[in-house]
């Protein structure tokens, strides 16, 4: 079952697998001639960021600019349907201001059209727009000239403009978007703005969300907030937004993207596998180990309200669309009532909890970096305010135990021996006299490349007689003298310890001895022995986490 294992990590607020995408600070703008439309496909009656955007359904001023265009009537009758009913998904289109960051969209109408106000404090202010999907991933920026291998992107928005019909490539990796002949913005084009082009005249960064060796950046862009290795991405679709090699849920200078104010964020994944699951994992074909990731993933989406915040969080939902087309089979798990059920049912409501409003999803299927989430929260004061996070990584297996044993003696280890598989019928012996090592193979990603620079926990259970779990221990009194690395009963090992791979692709983690009791104290204080432990070998990100569950036993 989808989530019958959730852990709860302490992510970094606002730092997913999960680098932001448009959604903060924008509201959807109507086309010509229509209502205003928001990206599920609905009239809005609420600006998405008042003060910011400049429509008129708040009563807030018109934009002092405008940009318009359209996607061609012919590409943008094509849009994918909704898998239950008959709407029509819509193409978003994002400008971010080179200047102060901020993000403004608009949604396509029926034939195409869009129209994004800009404010009069952004007017002058150059941007870089960028047509996404109805999945919510990027098809493209728009090119605005070209040469050299080196393409413009940058938009002064100095008058109104028209970038004019849009034709969008069937293969958004082999031909680039440029600007309509029937547009005016050639007198426009900020060439101090401009992102690196291969043979094909695409962007370096689109087939590979800014991941990889093609962008990589020798130097970053001296002025401006928009895509800061000019690979073709603005960083908040952008899941290296630096090009330095390093995805940003692993690097500190990562962009987390904008945020509503008064609100914090946590969207991260988990894959934990008991060891009875594990052989598919280990040994499976591909399709087997898919039909497992979407049987095993799951989804965590929280936001609650910053301290001392101006405003409370009335209620919290996840837009549709732009979003990846499995939501619609995607369903909810884990303490979340009435689970399972398909979460399009309650309209992608999320659960309030105390303090905050969450929610436990299956998604069904096999996510993938790129993949990227809007969560649209209503306040109390009738505001409403859009996060996005874009998936920078995905997990595509979890961590290979591949031996184990005490120092000089170690044994392979078989997940498909029924005499080794970490069951609790069968568990993996182990010398409580001497430290236990760990040789193991971490998770890898999308592309099969190991997951590096993450941190290991090594979350220890304690089981008596008859199997029940020893409950409420008094770490204090069970060991007296502390144990380096062990936080309760968690052991851990920083990413800086682990050293580098081995050429064989492992690590190597030692546990002490003493993280193997034969009793423990209880905070009622009696003694419980123990007749076997249980080791969660957890890879922990900010953004998610991936553990094999086994089972070990004191010879």
């Amino acid at each position: 079952m989808c989530g019958q294992f959730i852990k709860y990590v302490i992510p970094l607020v606002l730092c997913l697998v999960l680098g932001g995408c448009p959604g903060a600070n924008t509201g959807g703008n109507a086309p010509p001639g229509g209502d205003e439309v928001t990206p599920d496909g609905g009239d809005a009656d609420t600006n998405q960021d008042p003060g910011v955007d400049g429509d008129d359904n708040d009563g807030q001023p018109a934009g002092a600019v405008a940009l318009r265009g359209r996607i061609n009537p012919g590409q943008a009758a094509k849009r994918r349907p909704r898998l239950q009913g008959a709407e029509l998904y819509s193409y978003t289109v994002v400008a971010q201001s080179d200047a102060t960051g901020v993000v403004y969209r608009g949604a396509t109408s029926e034939e195409g059209d869009f129209q994004i106000d800009i404010p009069a404090d952004e007017a002058g202010n150059s941007f870089m727009v960028t047509i996404l999907g109805p999945d919510g991933r990027a098809v493209g920026p728009v090119i605005l000239d070209a040469a050299n291998n080196e393409g413009a992107t940058g938009l002064a928005m100095e008058r109104d403009a028209d970038l004019g019909t849009l034709d969008l490539p069937d293969d958004p990796t082999q031909a680039p978007i440029a600007p309509g002949a029937d547009g005016d913005v050639a007198d426009l084009v900020d060439h101090s703005i401009t992102a690196r082009l291969n043979d094909n005249g695409v962007p370096v960064g689109l087939g590979s969300v800014g991941k990889g060796a093609d962008a990589v950046a020798e130097t970053n862009r001296a002025e401006g907030v928009v895509d800061t290795d000019g690979d073709g991405l603005i960083d908040m679709l952008d899941a290296d937004d630096d090009g330095n090699g390093i995805v940003d849920d692993f690097d500190a200078g990562g962009d987390a993207g904008p945020r509503p104010p008064d609100v914090q964020a946590n969207f991260f994944m988990n894959l934990k596998v008991q060891a009875e699951l594990a052989p598919a994992y280990y040994a499976g074909t591909p399709e087997e180990i898919a039909a497992r990731l979407a049987q095993d993933t799951v989804i965590t989406f929280e936001v609650l309200g910053e301290p001392n915040a101006s405003r409370t969080i009335a209620s919290a939902r996840l837009l549709e669309t732009p979003g990846p087309a499995y939501l619609t089979g995607a369903t909810t798990t884990g303490n979340v009532p009435g689970s399972p059920a398909l979460w399009s049912e309650a309209n992608y409501a999320f659960v309030q909890q105390s303090d905050r409003f969450y929610v436990f999803v299956c998604p069904n299927a096999v996510m993938d970096a790129g993949d990227s989430f809007t969560v649209e929260i209503t306040f109390d004061d009738s505001t409403v305010e859009q996060y996005c996070r874009m998936i920078n990584y995905v997990f595509k297996n979890i961590p290979k135990l591949l031996q184990y044993g005490p120092p000089g003696n170690l044994t392979a280890f078989d997940v498909t021996d029924p005499n080794t598989n970490g069951t609790h019928a069968q568990p993996i012996p182990v010398d409580g006299t001497q430290d236990l090592i760990l040789v193991f193979e971490p998770p890898p990603d999308e592309t099969g490349a190991p997951i590096t620079g993450m941190n290991y926990s090594f979350q220890m259970f304690y089981f008596g007689d008859g199997g029940q779990l020893n409950q409420d221990i008094d770490v204090q009194a069970t060991w007296p003298s502390p144990v380096p690395g062990l936080d309760r009963t968690m052991y851990w090992v920083w990413a800086d310890e682990l050293g580098d791979l081995s050429p064989e692709g492992t690590y190597t983690v030692t546990l002490p001895r003493d993280v193997f009791p034969d009793t423990v104290t209880l905070t009622s204080g009696q003694p419980a022995a123990v007749e076997f432990y249980k080791i969660d070998i957890t890879a922990e990100a900010p953004t998610g986490n991936a553990a094999i569950m086994l089972a070990f036993v004191r010879e």
